[in-house]
This record gives structure tokens, C-alpha cells and sequence, in this order.
């Protein structure tokens, strides 16, 4: 039997390397992507891609590329992200930043979500099918003076996506979680973003041995923890 697929999206050294590190050691093998990784620094369980998170066709190649050369990832972690600080205001940041910030943050999650629900649908039922979103609580509230009104457009809408497809492929067990770290307090975490307490996270999500909402609040060595929804 052939090891299951996770692929990594808008992979990084703290959170893409730590989930990268533990679900190999689950017996996955792993596909990470970004723009800035060695295509050639592969082996039997570790695939690299270049990919443009600005580009939703980009995004479908890579998707395109791992079926080639793997088959259909049943786990797909999405850890892209973009934004221009609005400054000195809101609507300081140019139309074109926005949609660009909004691509990458929101459309091109979209395009990988439809592309794993492609794939989701040819395995077989024996393996979780699991995407999950690095999210943050600006889906809930604003922070601080709005200079993060691209990434909090992006979340939200990217929030709405997560919820409505566990909404719409429910009966067909495809699990969608958007994967919020928070301080011990509920505030959000601006500072020391754990990758291994992520990588953990996931684990537990892939699992499914808790039945949890979409919108998963976590604190690091903790793991799931409800907070009050942010105003």
C-alpha cells in the first residue's frame, strides 16, 4: 500500500518544515511549495515545487505536477500569505496591492481547494481527506489601528469559504478547518508563531479523533481551546 500525501502550501522554516518533519515521520510523504524552495532537494517521501501564490494557475500546476509524479494528496495545509500595511490609513494601500494581497490570501485558496476536492473524490474512503488554512483572529475582529485590512479582507473571506464547504461536502466526510493560534488569553499571537505547535494541531485535525469545528482556536502545548468570538 503507498504512503498517503500531504502537500504543503506556502511553505516556510517554522510552520512548513515542522509539519513537514512530523507527518514524514507519520509515514506521509510530503510535498511542500513555495517560490524560494530547491526543486532539487527531493527524495522517496520529500517533493519540492516552485509555486506563485499570486497565481491561482500556478497553483493548479503544482497540483498537477504531484498527481504526475505521486497521485492525489488527501491532506492539503494552505500557509500562504500577503499583506501590505495600510499606512498612514485604511485605504492608504493601492487597489492593485489589495488584489494582490486578496489573490494570495483568499483566490488562490479557492483554486487549491477545489484542485484538493478534485483529488478527495478518487481516493479511497479508508484515508482522511483533510484542508486546512493558517488563519489568524482578524477573520473576528480588526487589530489595532486597521493597517492589516488586506490579510483581515483575505481571512474573512477565506473564513466564509472554510465554512461553507463543510457545509456542502459534509456527507462526503472532506474535512475544511481554518487553523487560528492564540495566546493563553484568546488575544491573537503577533509574536513567536509556533510552527511545531501547528504541525501538532494539524496532526490532531488529520486524526480526527475530535469531532471540531471548522474554525479551530489553538493554544501552543494546549492544543484546541474555544475563546468568546472576538467584536
Amino acid at each position: 500500500m503507498s504512503k498517503p500525501i500531504a502537500f504543503i502550501i506556502g511553505a516556510g522554516k517554522n510552520i512548513g518544515a515542522s509539519t513537514d518533519r512530523l507527518l514524514r515521520s507519520k509515514g506521509y510523504r510530503v510535498a511542500q511549495a513555495a517560490r524560494s524552495l530547491d526543486v532539487n532537494d527531493a527524495s522517496e517521501d520529500s517533493l519540492r515545487l516552485k509555486v506563485d501564490l499570486a497565481s491561482a494557475d500556478s497553483i493548479k500546476h503544482a497540483f498537477e505536477e504531484i498527481r504526475s509524479k505521486w497521485g492525489e494528496p488527501n491532506v492539503v495545509i494552505y500557509n500562504g500569505a500577503a499583506l501590505h500595511f495600510a499606512k498612514p490609513e485604511v485605504f492608504s494601500v493601492s487597489v492593485d496591492d489589495f488584489v494582490s494581497d486578496l489573490t494570495v490570501n483568499t483566490v488562490s485558496v479557492y483554486a487549491a481547494a477545489a484542485e484538493a476536492v478534485k483529488g478527495f473524490k478518487k481516493l479511497p474512503d479508508t484515508l482522511p481527506k483533510v484542508f486546512t488554512v493558517t488563519g489568524n483572529m482578524l477573520n473576528e475582529a480588526p487589530l489595532g489601528d486597521g493597517s492589516f485590512v488586506t490579510l483581515g479582507a483575505g481571512k474573512s473571506a477565506t473564513a466564509h469559504i472554510l465554512a461553507t464547504a463543510t457545509v456542502g461536502y459534509k456527507s462526503a466526510g472532506y474535512r475544511f478547518y481554518y487553523v487560528d493560534q492564540r495566546t493563553v488569553e484568546g488575544g491573537p499571537v503577533l509574536n513567536g508563531v509556533d510552527g511545531e505547535g501547528h504541525a501538532q494541531m494539524f496532526e490532531s485535525l488529520i486524526d480526527g479523533k475530535e469531532d471540531l469545528p471548522w474554525q479551530v482556536t489553538f493554544v501552543s502545548g494546549t492544543g484546541y481551546k474555544k475563546f468568546p468570538r472576538k467584536e
